[in-house]
């Protein structure tokens, strides 16, 4: 059964992570994924650490569904076959620093000319304009993010996986599909401009909330939430807990679970308005009573009284989870070098198809004779450009 974008050429010169993430998941769905990568060292993350059998784990967790191809695009002949490539691709994506990809001699308005039905993605920190570099942590600080990530009284905190790159990366595969949408009707493809700040940017509507309706900076909640209480991260009598009663009959629920009773008809704890402005009173109360038994006894007592809350697992507990396992988001895979490694599904369940298919992140340059001969060339112009350097 054809996938939803089955007969999709991309053409993927991206590397790290934004950008790589956004085409495994348009591989996921049937796309053909050809990855151009430098033949001296490859995509940067292949150089990254842990690896497996000399194989970089963070480089094959983001590249599944993929192939690869090595071409030298500072050279007249890797120039050629990436516009070769690019002539009857779908969609282009790159995220050099901005005027790099121009200087190589492959901005839009060059390749639309060979191709005008082409989606052309960059992504880059701040967009076009700014030709700043740009890693995640400095995205974070930029965005906001981080000023409201972290302890009331400890330093601003960036979020624990590379949030900017990845939330990029889901931006642009919108901006992607929203082109070729386009394209059926129109018949030509067009410019599609991701900037990780903007992303990032897009997210705040909780503080931003704060500031729009106070003109205040919001403050670090820590783990808890600046409208709802009791809604936090709790010490039980062996672990933690995370509890999220977001509204007035969850609150009296919470209090028939927790034997607070006698604080169901409190003043000071009525409504969320209240609860929110009696908040350090609240919290002494809550945390003195989830002390006194052990997590698993909270976590049975507060799912009995239909109370949102949940464990704080490590990463090994999520691999494990036989839920995750069932939904095919925890599974196992095969890489020729690498052996066999755990790896994260793809989280769109989609009813025309039962299970999505996966093959490995392919081993740098793969796929280089196979592209080629596609293309028209001949084994001896594969030695050729081998012995050339140009792959």
């Amino acid at each position: 059964m054809d996938k939803p974008l089955t007969g999709i050429k991309v053409v993927d010169l991206s590397r790290i992570i934004a950008g790589p993430f956004c085409t495994m998941q348009l591989g996921d769905m049937g796309a053909e994924i050809i990855k151009v990568e430098n033949p001296n060292k490859g995509d940067d993350l292949r150089s990254i650490p842990p690896f497996m059998n000399g194989e970089s784990s963070y480089f094959l967790l983001n590249n599944r569904n993929k192939k690869s191809i090595t071409l030298d695009l500072k050279k007249p002949q890797g120039k050629e076959v990436l516009m070769k490539l690019l002539e009857d691709a779908d969609v282009l994506i790159q995220n050099f620093r901005p005027g790099v990809i121009d200087k190589l001699g492959f901005s839009y308005e060059k390749v639309a000319q060979i191709n005008p039905r082409i989606i052309y993605c960059s992504i880059s920190g701040y967009g076009d304009s700014n030709h700043s570099g740009a890693y995640d942590p400095i995205i974070q600080g930029e965005s906001g993010i981080m000023s409201v990530n972290g302890d009331p009284d400890g330093l601003p905190v960036k979020v624990g996986v590379p949030v900017g790159d990845l939330v990029g990366s889901l931006y642009a595969v919108s901006g992607i599909l929203y082109a070729l949408l386009m394209r059926n009707t129109s018949g030509k493809g067009q410019y599609v401009e991701i900037s990780l700040l903007d992303a990032l940017v897009s997210l705040l509507a909780l503080p931003a909330s704060i500031y729009v309706a106070t003109g205040e900076n919001p403050p670090r909640v820590g783990n808890g939430h600046p409208g709802f209480n009791p809604y936090d991260l709790y010490e039980t009598e062996d672990g933690y807990i995370n509890i999220a009663v977001g509204n007035n009959s969850l609150w009296q629920k919470f209090c028939a679970a927790t034997g607070l009773e006698t604080y169901q008809d409190d003043p000071r704890f009525l409504t969320l308005k209240d609860r929110k402005e009696n908040r350090s009173a609240l919290q002494k109360i809550v945390k003195e009573v989830l002390k006194t038994k052990a997590t698993e006894e909270w976590v049975k007592i507060f799912t009995e009284h239909d109370i949102p809350n949940g464990h704080i697992r490590k990463i090994k507990e999520v691999f494990e989870d036989e839920k995750l396992k069932n939904r095919n988001m925890i599974s196992t895979m095969h890489h020729p070098v690498a052996g066999d490694f755990a790896w994260m599904g793809n989280p769109v369940k989609l009813s025309s198809q039962n299970e999505i298919d996966y093959f490995p992140p392919p081993l740098l340059g793969e796929h280089s004779a196979e592209i080629l001969k596609g293309l028209g060339y001949g084994d001896e112009e594969i030695l050729e450009l081998k012995k050339n350097g140009v792959m």
